[in-house]
């Protein structure tokens, strides 16, 4: 199956400087067509990106091959993602 086009789209706005969290990974790219491009379930999906702590390096890795970044990029966007959740877990 050929690799949706929107991955090509979300790795310029990363290496631009554009993207700076995981969630804008996810305004670009549908988080059910992610779920599905990595063999997970789109509600197991939602739960990790509710607790952006819980992913596990292998799904971030799997997700940096997806957009073609370094995994480190991708790894820096979700604990980036997890910082923002923790200050809006705190507020409440």
């Amino acid at each position: 199956m050929a690799k949706d086009k929107r991955y090509a789209t979300v790795k310029k706005l990363i290496e631009s400087g554009y993207i700076e969290s995981f969630a804008g990974v996810l305004e670009n790219i549908p988080k059910t067509n992610v779920a599905r491009d990595l063999g997970m379930h789109h509600q197991t999906f939602a739960k990790l990106i509710k607790s952006p702590e819980k992913f596990a390096f292998k799904d971030a890795i799997r997700i940096a091959s997806l957009i073609d970044v370094d995994d480190m990029t991708i790894i820096n966007l979700i604990y980036k993602q997890y910082v923002i959740e923790k200050k809006h877990k705190r507020k409440k």
